[in-house]
């Protein structure tokens, strides 16, 4: 009896310590983290792009907002956006309203009298319900907002079908160095290709984009865009 007693006994402890541990690992609830809301907006089609440019503010500029249209690594289109200007003055109201600016106290720079100051814009992609265009929203917070820039997209079709896959991605540029008068790259949105050999569509390469357009990756991007800016300083 005693030797079967010692083998039942480690059994019932050893029992007992799993059951505790069974019931002592939980799932709980967690409520949703901002890296958790990013992954499931960029998943259904939104991308946020943000840009800070308060250490432009020591002089006065026009920011020129430009789309460039690529086909095959060739420039086919170039257009402007919209132009913003850095700072806003008091002097750029009608002087009968300049004493009611002072009295509501919006003059934030009694040097230059700038009531408002451009410190950061955004460019913000969305899905247009269609899948032959892609829409930007462009924002300059407290000087205006873009709601609606379209891009038109082109298709890619398969060795054995003729039905068109619209198939883009966006890349952010490196942003190496701030020349005045030249156009700085920010935003690439490009076309995937077809890689016959798999029978499958890619876009894979480099996670930023070179500015001088050098990036392996556009050596395979079929068509693609490319948002950015120009700073032209103001006298």
């Amino acid at each position: 009896m005693k030797k079967s007693v010692l083998k039942t006994v480690p059994a019932f402890i050893c029992g007992v310590m799993l059951t505790c541990s069974a019931f002592g690992q939980q799932i709980k609830s967690k409520n949703a983290d901002i890296d958790d809301l990013i992954t499931l907006i960029g998943a259904s089609g939104y991308e946020f792009f943000g840009f800070d440019v308060t250490e432009m503010l020591n002089d006065r500029y026009d920011i020129t907002f430009v789309r460039k249209e690529f086909l095959a690594r060739n420039e086919i289109e170039s257009s402007n956006l919209t132009v913003v200007s850095n700072k806003r003055l008091m002097t750029e109201f009608p002087e009968s309203q300049w004493q009611r600016i002072i009295d509501e106290g919006r003059i934030i720079d009694p040097k230059t009298q700038a009531i408002a100051h451009a410190e950061t814009f955004s460019f913000g992609f969305y899905p247009s319900g269609n899948d032959s265009t892609k829409t930007m929203q462009l924002n300059v917070p407290g000087f205006m907002t873009m709601g609606r820039v379209t891009f038109k997209l082109r298709g890619l079709t398969r060795k054995d079908s003729d039905d068109l896959l619209y198939f883009y991605h966006t890349r952010p540029f490196k942003i190496e160095t701030f020349k005045e008068d030249e156009f700085i790259p920010l935003i690439l949105l490009g076309s995937g290709w077809y890689d016959e050999r798999f029978n499958v569509f890619r876009f894979c390469g480099e996670r930023e984009i070179d500015p001088d357009m050098s990036s392996e990756i556009l050596k395979d991007v079929p068509h693609h865009y490319v948002v950015g800016v120009r700073f032209v300083k103001k006298q």
